[in-house]
């Protein structure tokens, strides 16, 4: 054996310290798995059988089918929109964020107000913002004064956490109604 070479396993004679101990992973805690909403559910089987009665002449299986999710905020934000446009009213995604320029190596800001909601719509004749809370995300400070102006002047502003928050929501825009809990679709 060269001087220099030293046997794994007898480090701790040479440096006078004890091996150390090898560390065990913790246990992760198996993350919860997601369940969709029923109304959310039964709006993507309305969806997908309104799509496929487009195109009578190909088999409903040989069709790809569209699944919407309210797990995050983009699929909830994509789900809104398309049950807002399924429905015969206008919704639109509002793009907020800056661009990142990688020439300059920052994010351009946009000329667009801070504070804005997510999503823009129309519904039955009302002009209605919805800005899109999902997980632990909070209402920012800009949020909450740009919500107070939009309702002063008659608008509707509301922060929406998942499918059935938002399927309330609609009901009483629509119907002028309280929707009970059992309510779908």
């Amino acid at each position: 054996m060269a001087s220099n070479e030293i046997i794994v396993g007898q480090w701790s004679r040479y440096s006078g310290r004890p091996p150390a101990a090898a560390k065990k992973p913790k246990a992760a805690k198996p993350a919860k798995r997601y369940v969709k909403p029923a109304a959310l559910a039964e709006f993507e089987k309305a969806y997908n059988e309104a799509y496929a009665a487009k195109f009578p002449k190909i088999p409903r299986e040989c069709l790809a089918r569209t699944h919407f999710s309210d797990k995050t905020a983009n699929a909830l934000t994509a789900a809104i929109i398309a049950h807002l446009e399924f429905h015969g009213y206008f919704a639109a995604r509002v793009n907020t964020t800056g661009v990142y320029d990688q020439r300059r190596g920052l994010y351009r800001t946009t000329n667009a107000r801070k504070g804005m909601a997510d999503i823009s719509a129309i519904i039955a004749g009302q002009a209605v913002q919805l800005e899109i809370k999902a997980g632990t995300d909070r209402p920012r400070a800009d949020q909450l004064r740009v919500q107070a102006e939009y309702r002063a002047a008659g608008g509707v502003y509301e922060f929406v956490h998942n499918f059935e928050e938002y399927l309330a929501l609609f009901r009483t825009l629509t119907t002028g109604a309280q929707p009970t809990n059992n309510q779908t679709l």
